[in-house]
């Protein structure tokens, strides 16, 4: 679906990822990335499981190496902590996102979040996104991730209206088109980098749903 034209009658609400689509990390340090490689070394699990299981919990650092067993030295818990706190620090909303969120909201549109995340990254996104949006679903509060239907089903839920009624916006092919697609969602594609999506920024999906 490149068009929403015949659909604009028909959506009340979208739904947003948040990283790479509302959000950008300025100064990645990755510290979780950084602990599951050292479980990985540790034990036979999977890269895909590992972050799956970090992402539908709720762990901060310390919970998550004690979830895989691993124990982390004073410095490297101190490195660990240090990075994520400049990681997130570093967060910015996209220029464009700001009015692009409270235009929809003025135009009647609901707006909710829906996200892949660990549980350090949920509070910084609410403050930076405050009085945007009306709904939100973490994967690490509802103990499922995209492109799980269940979640889909949530965000849904959250927002008040059927899914046929919601478009999903967001910068993972994945899990934010297929997954929403699947699950009975609309859905854009928004490539910042190369273009190659339905959306090239947030701003023309202002002209999308005029």
């Amino acid at each position: 679906m490149n068009s929403l034209d015949p659909l604009q009658t028909r959506i009340r609400a979208v739904l947003f990822d948040v990283y790479g689509t509302l959000v950008h990390i300025q100064n990645p340090k990755s510290p979780y990335r950084q602990l599951l490689k050292v479980a990985l070394e540790r034990q036979p699990i999977s890269k895909e499981q590992s972050a799956r299981d970090i992402m539908c919990r709720a762990l901060g650092l310390t919970e998550a190496a004690g979830f895989y067993g691993v124990e982390l030295s004073e410095i490297q818990q101190c490195r660990l902590e240090l990075d994520l706190d400049e990681e997130i620090r570093s967060l910015r909303l996209y220029p464009e996102v700001p009015e692009v969120l409270r235009t929809l909201r003025a135009r009647g549109y609901r707006v909710g979040l829906c996200s892949n995340l660990a549980l350090p990254y949920v509070l910084p996104v609410v403050h930076l996104l405050e009085g945007m949006f009306d709904a939100a679903i973490w994967s690490c509060e509802v103990g499922a991730i995209k492109p799980d239907p269940e979640i889909y089903a949530m965000a849904t839920l959250r927002l008040g209206f059927e899914p046929a009624a919601v478009l999903m916006v967001g910068d993972n092919y994945q899990a934010d088109v297929e997954g929403p697609r699947l699950a009975g969602l609309h859905a854009l594609h928004l490539d910042r980098r190369n273009g190659g999506g339905d959306l090239g920024s947030l701003e023309g999906l202002l002209d999308r749903l005029t």
